[in-house]
């Protein structure tokens, strides 16, 4: 007897292995409960046809034109409030002459009538190096200087209501000094306002349009994964699987999806405008009448908005469209 329990020992101890192991591997397909039932080992309905890695690289690449888009939004916002208020809060008198003699005259003769009016808080003439700065981008380094009379510009700074009666000023400077006129900026300010009211529209039906493809990209994605896994939803039907419930799974896959390819083309957009912000300060010669551009991080907490609606949408789309899909088949 010793011998023969020797021998089944072994065997014993296999078929008690094998059942261990088998009753491990039916734990581990049990669904998970509580917060890590979402954490499956496979999804629901397989990747084939619901997008994969190409829906991934599509919704990065939305993504990455939903962020630069935004940031133009947000890049123009900023430079229109920055420029329109210096030009509301700014008046340039021009002095002109035949010679730096009677433009000096002139000069001084504003000057002293500037800071005689009330209203008028401050008063800066600028050299004739800084307004020959100014032509520099257009007539190139040291030509202005060399081959132009330069007029002299004076930068005043008013109350609202000195702003109101600027024709009083207006006069009394022409009769001062012939040379001299008044620019309160009010052509500029109007152009400039209507110009950064178009390109933020045009900015704005720019990431309206990247949202439309998203949603159109999940719609065409939707559908392909539930004509590819039909033989599943028909059986899930079988065993009582609600329509609820298969959306529920197809949001979560889109969710999924979502997040990667729009954090993906987040980063890519972040290193882009990077890169743009960098060209942009390398370029000096564009400082004088370009607005400078910087990767803060109040735009970069803008960005971070772009992944949750691209997200959002996505899954939501989808999911209205299993449903709508469904309704029809079954």
């Amino acid at each position: 007897m010793s011998g023969v329990d020797a021998t089944e020992a072994p065997g014993l101890d296999a078929d008690k292995d094998a059942t261990a192991d088998d009753d491990a591997q039916a734990v581990s397909k049990e669904p998970r409960s509580g917060l890590f039932r979402w954490r499956r080992s496979e999804p629901l309905l397989p990747e084939a046809g619901a997008g994969g890695a190409p829906l991934t690289a599509v919704i990065g690449v939305i993504s990455f034109l939903a962020a630069l888009a935004l940031s133009a939004l947000l890049f123009i916002n900023t430079a229109a409030n920055r420029w329109t208020s210096e030009l509301q809060s700014e008046i340039t008198v021009q002095i002109k002459g035949a010679d730096p003699a009677e433009i000096n005259a002139g000069a001084e003769v504003a000057l002293e009538i500037l800071r005689d009016t009330e209203g008028v808080f401050d008063v800066r003439r600028k050299s004739e190096q800084e307004t020959a700065a100014l032509l520099e981008p257009w007539l190139g380094e040291g030509n202005a200087s060399q081959f132009l009379t330069i007029p002299a510009l004076i930068e005043i700074k008013v109350t609202q209501e000195a702003r109101n009666n600027l024709d009083t000023l207006r006069s009394r400077l022409a009769e001062a000094a012939p040379g001299a006129s008044l620019d309160d900026h009010a052509g500029w300010h109007a152009r400039l306002s209507s110009a950064a009211r178009s390109g933020q529209a045009l900015a704005f039906v720019v990431f309206l349009l990247v949202m439309g493809a998203a949603c159109a990209i999940s719609v065409f994605a939707a559908r392909a994964g539930l004509a590819a896994n039909h033989e599943i939803v028909s059986v899930l039907h079988l065993v009582g699987a609600t329509d609820t419930f298969i959306a529920s799974e197809v949001q979560r896959r889109f969710l999924v999806l979502g997040l990667r390819g729009s954090l993906a083309g987040l980063a890519a957009a972040l290193a882009a405008l990077a890169l743009a912000a960098f060209a942009m300060r390398a370029s000096s010669s564009a400082s004088n009448f370009l607005p400078s551009f910087e990767l803060s991080g109040w735009l970069a907490a803008w960005l971070l908005t772009v992944p949750i609606f691209t997200c959002c949408v996505t899954a939501l789309t989808a999911r209205l469209t299993v449903m709508n899909t469904l309704r029809k088949q079954y």
